[in-house]
């Protein structure tokens, strides 16, 4: 079995993590694809037998898996780093409290053994696609959570004319849209306002950031949905982001078309981790009312 390894280097928990790793795929001799970035960080890494140094944008081609270890942006850029191969990625969740890690550093040896033995499950998540057309050319961009439309460098609003299925929906005026998949229901769309979805639904969600008319409200809509989006700018321009990972300025008049993307991520789940709702109410903080006493 191989594993590519893709780590955020800021997380203070990763050396130790990184050891444990590297510890078991010794004794069950599995090779580990590692950047040379994470290879520059820990240069020990580089004396062990099973370590293969790798780019990340390549390690997809030669792993089983690709173990994000990290937060849930870290994921996010594993499941980029999957796209065209469709390998399954495994969370390996470091720092606070994620969505998309299956689990913490504490049950890594746990997670690879169910790896290992195929007790696991894959989990399929609904991407977007947005087509953009921009100065005569099509730029596309593929999201798991989210494609935004905002305001750029201008503390102006902008104005967004949306039609659906070939009918006019409405103009959104204010900082930006966003359009999100189910997974990303729970990231920047939430903070917006909108509604949480089930993260294996199939469906998309348009909010509005900062609308400048009370009226206007989240909406789902169904998978097959084609959302046209015209961008309309006093300045000029305005920015296209993917995930927050990639983004493209389009002008004023520009057109981005946003729809389910043409393959889904996969995610895996070993039962080891906390289960989504679990996780929902951990997050949020949500509690429970303790009961009252009949007298």
């Amino acid at each position: 079995m191989k594993l590519g390894v893709i780590a955020n280097l800021r997380k203070p928990e990763l050396g130790e993590t990184i050891d444990r790793l590297t510890g078991w795929a010794a004794t069950h001799e599995v090779e580990l694809l590692i950047a040379p970035e994470l290879l520059n960080q820990i240069p020990s890494l580089a004396e062990h037998r099973s370590v293969i140094e790798t780019a990340e944008d390549q390690m997809a081609s030669g792993a089983d898996f690709l173990l994000a270890m990290g937060g849930d942006g870290t994921i996010l850029a594993a499941m980029r780093h999957a796209r065209n191969s469709g390998i399954p990625v495994v969370g390996i969740n470091l720092g606070s409290l994620g969505f998309l890690a299956d689990t913490s550093p504490d049950n890594i040896e746990a997670v690879l053994d169910r790896l290992r033995a195929g007790s696991h499950e894959i989990e399929t998540r609904m991407i977007l696609e947005a087509e953009i057309r921009v100065s005569g050319k099509v730029v596309v961009l593929n999201a798991s959570n989210d494609i935004v439309i905002d305001k750029g460098d201008y503390s102006r609003v902008i104005d967004i004319d949306a039609h659906v299925g070939g009918q006019f929906l409405q103009r959104y005026t204010g900082d930006g849209l966003i359009v999100s998949s189910p997974t990303g229901s729970t990231a920047y769309a939430l903070a917006a306002g909108g509604p949480i979805l089930d993260p294996t639904m199939s469906a998309l969600v348009v909010v509005p950031i900062c609308p400048h008319m009370l009226a206007f409200r989240p909406l789902v809509l169904p998978e097959e949905s084609e959302i046209i989006l015209t961008v309309s700018s006093k300045y000029g321009t305005a920015l296209v982001t993917a995930d927050g990972q990639e983004n493209v300025t389009v002008d004023s008049g520009d057109t981005i078309i946003v729809r389910r993307g043409s393959y889904r991520n996969r995610l895996v789940r070993t039962g080891i981790g906390q289960p989504f709702f679990d996780v929902l109410r951990a997050k949020l903080k949500w509690g429970f009312r303790e009961p009252a006493e009949r007298s």
